[in-house]
């Protein structure tokens, strides 16, 4: 109820983008305070949990790149579901997905890259106040 009475449009919007449901709506524009909070996509992403992070100690021992998970939980499952399913009927997620598929990128690190390509898309939508348009593609 409130944010159909505080962030009507801006929700309407970020539904507009294909594999967005109306949960993850309501759970960026919660967690996110209708993006006000955030100057760039980067910080969004970062305060999610989504950034990469290299583990390294030292100069002789290099670990693999990992998400940092240092964010919320309960939003990143919301936004892996949300890529799943943008994966097939977002033009932007999909490319994205197969092109490192085909480079012989795991699954799971796919998705993460679909998963931040969703959030860029669905931030610029929010902080311009225009529904989502397929020729442009946002991010």
């Amino acid at each position: 109820g409130l944010i159909k009475q505080h962030y009507a449009k801006m929700a309407g919007n970020i539904r507009s983008v294909p594999g967005i449901g109306p949960r993850s709506v309501s759970m960026l524009i919660i967690a996110t305070d209708g993006f006000g909070m955030f100057e760039n996509y980067k910080q969004v992403i970062s305060y999610f949990g989504l950034a990469p992070r290299i583990y390294e100690s030292g100069t002789s021992v290099k670990g693999k790149r990992h998400i940092c998970k240092m964010g919320m939980g309960q939003i990143r499952k919301v936004l892996y579901m949300a890529a799943t399913s943008a994966i097939k009927c977002n033009k932007g997620c999909k490319d994205l997905y197969e092109r490192l598929r085909a480079k012989g990128k795991p699954h799971r690190v796919a998705l993460i890259e679909a998963v931040n390509k969703l959030i860029k898309q669905v931030f610029a939508i929010a902080k311009s106040g225009e529904p989502y348009k397929a020729q442009f593609g946002y991010g």
